[in-house]
Formats: C-alpha cells, structure tokens, sequence
C-alpha cells in the first residue's frame, strides 16, 4: 500500500509540474498571438496608406496599357484584313 501511495504522490507531483509548465506555455502563446495581431494589424495599415498614395499613378498606368493594348488589337485586325485582302 505504501508503495502504490509513493507512486501516486510522484505521479500527481508530476501532473501538476506539468499543468504548471502548460499554463506557461498557453500564457505565452497568448502573448505572442496578441504581438502578432498588432503587428499585422500595424502592418497592413501602412500598406493600405502607401497603396492610397500611388492610386492616382496606378489608375493613369491601367488607362495608358489599356488603350496601348486596344492599339495593337486594333492594329492585328487591321493588318489581318489587308493580308486576308
């Protein structure tokens, strides 16, 4: 009997050294998942602020490759026809 109560103690002291060092752990990780969210949350704010300050630029740049590809098209089918002709 004295021996299986040895037993249990080691093993209980055991388990609670371990809830111990997984409460650790859990509040770390907390910690470490609220860095990451500001982090991100920082992060994505000023990518959003740089993207803002070269829309103007970014839209001028759709406009001008749309209509230099509208050109070339235009310019194929054109070509095409003077051949099929």
């Amino acid at each position: 009997m004295a021996l299986l109560n040895n037993q249990l103690k080691r093993l209980n002291n055991w388990l609670e050294n371990r809830v111990k060092t997984l409460e650790e752990e859990l509040e770390n990780s907390k910690t470490d998942l609220e860095n990451l969210e500001l982090l991100y949350k920082n992060s994505s704010f000023l990518f959003d602020s740089k993207a803002c300050e070269n829309c103007e630029t970014l839209e001028n740049k759709v406009h001008y490759l749309i209509k230099t590809v509208d050109k070339l098209s235009k310019g194929k089918s054109n070509f095409e026809n003077v051949l099929a002709s």
